[in-house]
């Protein structure tokens, strides 16, 4: 992710916000955590990652990489700090140094996020309406790769993406104008390449968003 730095209090954060934890020397794997509180100077207070249901072991000095999406400034962000205390009552959380900078960018167009997201496709053949549906199987800013038995539609065509996606609790539908850029046959069906166009500003945060909470190349 290529951004700037800001400081961290002027992100305006609220208790709520969901973050990513990833744990060097763990596997590639993040952690969901919730933000509780913080204060300059002092600590960041966050949920501790539950794994099945049990507290994630983390300990006293291991070093973190903490990335959220952080929607009033419309920007994904960084930091890396380390771990100051540990607590299971009165529930399980964890104190994090605060940082002093964050880094806040938007996500490379190039990056990818493999997904498995159902989808409705709308297109014409011959003037006429179609509708078929396919699976997004890897997701971008600026275009997507999907999978389905077959299609009518060819290189070149354009067409209407609707697909829903999650982030933070909540569903969000989008409608994406798309171009398809490519076809392929693959084993017990086709892949189909797209190419996103127009698309509006409060589902290209969404779908920023979604992107974020999936790839680990950020």
């Amino acid at each position: 992710m290529e951004g700037r730095n800001i400081d961290f209090m002027d992100l305006k954060l609220i208790p709520g916000q969901v973050l990513q934890l990833e744990f060097e020397g763990y596997t590639s794997d993040r952690d969901r955590s919730i933000l509780i509180g913080y204060r300059r100077g002092a600590s960041l207070l966050v949920s501790a990652p539950i794994i099945n249901g049990v507290q994630a072991t983390v300990k006293v000095g291991e070093k973190v990489n903490v990335r959220f999406f952080a929607s009033r400034m419309s920007c994904a962000c960084a930091f890396q700090t380390e771990v100051l205390t540990v607590s299971k009552t009165p529930y399980p959380h964890i104190h994090l140094k605060i940082p002093e900078e964050v880094l806040a960018g938007e996500i490379r167009g190039s990056v990818r996020a493999d997904v498995e997201v159902v989808s409705q496709i709308d297109y014409f053949v011959d003037s006429q309406p179609k509708n078929t549906s396919a699976k997004i199987v890897d997701l971008s800013m600026h275009g997507a790769r999907m999978i389905g038995r077959s299609f009518e539609f060819e290189s070149g065509a354009d067409i209407l993406l609707t697909f829903e996606i999650e982030i933070t609790g909540l569903k969000h539908e989008l409608k994406v104008k798309s171009r398809v850029r490519s076809l392929q046959d693959i084993e017990n069906g086709m892949a189909v390449g797209l190419q996103f166009e127009d698309v509006p500003t409060q589902d290209k945060i969404a779908l920023q968003a979604f992107v974020l909470s999936k790839v680990h190349d950020l």
